[in-house]
């Protein structure tokens, strides 16, 4: 049976050596292709029983053509990549990495935060600037003066409540998949989504891009928030209104923005006027990155397949019920 890696390019510098060695040492064949499109997937690699991907869109056009596909992995925790509804159609496990890079969004989420709740980067490009004021500025709060809100809460989001209550903050958490019982169990109190925007100073995001969360911080959503709130977003950068931030910015509602993902990446636009504003802070969506974390990813994505291969249905498929697994 054949494990196809799609788009092996999109990773620059890594040979794949781990995902080889597992996949072949469970007597399978390793395939690295380097894929465009789904058009390119199809014309190559359509008998492929396991399929592990990093960035290449599938939808029913492509899915529906695969012929022996058992399986199709995401490297990572989001699926935007896969047409779940069009898998569930052919039979076709979708799954992805749970465990992957928790420490890592956590804690650049956590940092984001900090950043600007402490105006690092207004300061910085001041004092770049040759000024040297400590009233230059918003007045700052202590941590125990502010309280977090979580906008889900599922590994990532917990790990953040704990860095947060570790400082001071108070932190209440919106999630209405999540049990009472773990809430508690985290000492986070559990609230819906109108009082967290009423209520939290700093608001970070941590949510699937689906039909419902797509856009969901728009200007209502704005108007609903505190004055000078700070909005974290290292989830999917669609679930952001740019141009409704861009507005509160400009307006003060938002006093500050911390962003790793964008609704269009990478940002192009030399001219966006995100990038002029000292209280935002962008990076390149780079939460997830450690050596750590990508070994383990590697590792993750490759047992998958073989796991799946060898006719077991592991922890990580996402459409069990679906499939009725």
């Amino acid at each position: 049976m054949k494990v196809v890696l799609l788009d092996s390019q999109v990773i620059s510098g890594y040979n794949y050596a781990i995902e080889r060695k597992i996949v072949e040492n469970a007597g399978f064949e390793f395939v690295m292709g380097t894929c465009k499109d789904e058009d390119e997937v199809v014309e190559k690699y359509r008998d492929a029983d396991a399929i592990l991907n990093i960035a290449t869109k599938m939808t029913e056009k492509s899915i529906s053509q695969l012929t022996n596909c058992q399986v199709m992995i995401r490297y990572g925790i989001g699926v935007n990549e896969f047409d779940i509804d069009a898998a569930n159609k052919m039979g076709i496990r979708i799954c992805n990495v749970t465990t992957y890079c928790i420490t890592e969004v956590a804690i650049h989420a956590t940092a984001l935060a900090l950043a600007l709740s402490r105006q690092l980067k207004h300061f910085d490009q001041a004092v770049a600037r040759g000024v040297w004021n400590q009233e230059l500025g918003r007045k700052m709060r202590r941590p125990s003066a502010q309280t977090v809100g979580l906008v889900g809460f599922g590994n990532i989001s917990r790990q953040i409540a704990k860095n947060f209550q570790g400082l001071g903050y108070s932190v209440v958490a919106y999630d209405p998949y999540v049990p009472l019982d773990v809430f508690k169990e985290k000492q986070v109190e559990q609230v819906d989504l109108e009082t967290l925007y009423a209520t939290a100073d700093i608001i970070s995001l941590h949510l699937p891009e689906t039909k419902e969360t797509a856009g969901m911080i728009n200007a209502s959503a704005f108007n609903k928030m505190k004055d000078g709130v700070i909005l974290i977003n290292a989830a999917r950068g669609g679930l952001i209104d740019t141009n409704d931030l861009v507005a509160a910015l400009k307006a003060g509602k938002v006093c500050g923005a911390g962003l790793d993902t964008l609704s269009v990446e990478p940002m192009k636009d030399v001219d966006h006027p995100l990038l002029g504003m000292e209280n935002v802070i962008l990076t390149p969506h780079i939460a997830y990155n450690s050596a750590e974390a990508n070994q383990e990813l590697f590792a993750s994505v490759a047992q998958t397949a073989v796991d799946v291969l060898n006719g077991e249905n592991p922890a990580n498929i996402l459409n069990k019920k679906a499939l009725n697994l």
